[in-house]
């Protein structure tokens, strides 16, 4: 269990940040429960007498597999949510395409320019290295605009990139300030990484929510 136990302390020791934070918490739970449950070999004793009566208090068997298997997937649940972050850390355009073009409600996306981008925050200090806006066929009511990011959210939703989930985490406090605000509500909004997944107002709670999951398990998809 050593070899398990140095691995689990070495990925820690990493400060890699995984998608999910639970899974780490989790990763340090188990890890302190297994060296608490690991048999501490007494010093040896000068006496026989003395050492007789070591021996005799340790147990004639140990059984760490309970230990060991707990504490591997609890690693491997680390790693792997480690490895979600990174795809979800600053990923490019046309990776965030790719990804919404696989999921079969989306009808059509286009990426912001500096030239058609609506906030004009393309490229800019604290703004977002990409934009990508999408229509989904679940959005029924008819959506002005002579193209994908001239429809806007609305038409289904979008995403927008930041270098860093600070910034993305900014972002979506912001959007919180216009919930339920009437004609102002700009839909439901969910930090991702460093990305923040914008879904349509025209759609209902229960539609966001799984719009935005599914678009979450596209992009985190090892």
């Amino acid at each position: 269990m050593d070899k398990i136990i140095k691995n689990a302390e070495k990925n820690l020791a990493n400060n890699e940040l995984p998608l999910d934070n639970s899974t780490k918490t989790n990763l340090e739970k188990i890890l302190k429960k297994s060296q608490n449950d690991k048999i501490k070999v007494p010093e040896i004793p000068n006496k026989t007498s003395d050492i007789n009566k070591s021996i005799k208090s340790l147990p004639k068997k140990v059984d760490y597999s309970i230990n060991e298997r707990e504490l591997k997937l609890a690693l491997s649940n680390f790693k792997e949510s480690i490895n979600k972050n990174k795809l979800v850390t600053n990923p490019t355009s046309d990776f965030v395409i790719e990804k919404l073009k696989s999921l079969p409600t989306v009808t059509g996306v286009q990426a912001v320019t500096e030239t058609n981008d609506p906030n004009g925050s393309l490229n800019k200090p604290g703004g977002y290295t990409s934009a990508i806006y999408f229509t989904d066929s679940a959005v029924q009511d008819q959506i002005d605009g002579s193209d994908i990011v001239a429809k806007g959210t609305d038409a289904g939703g979008q995403i927008e990139v930041y270098k860093s989930s600070e910034e993305a985490q900014k972002r979506n406090d912001y959007l919180s300030a216009f919930d339920g605000a009437g004609l102002f509500n700009s839909g439901s909004h969910e930090v991702c990484g460093t990305c923040v997944i914008r879904i349509s107002s025209k759609l209902t709670a229960t539609q966001q929510k799984e719009l935005t999951k599914k678009i979450i398990d596209s992009l985190t998809q090892l």
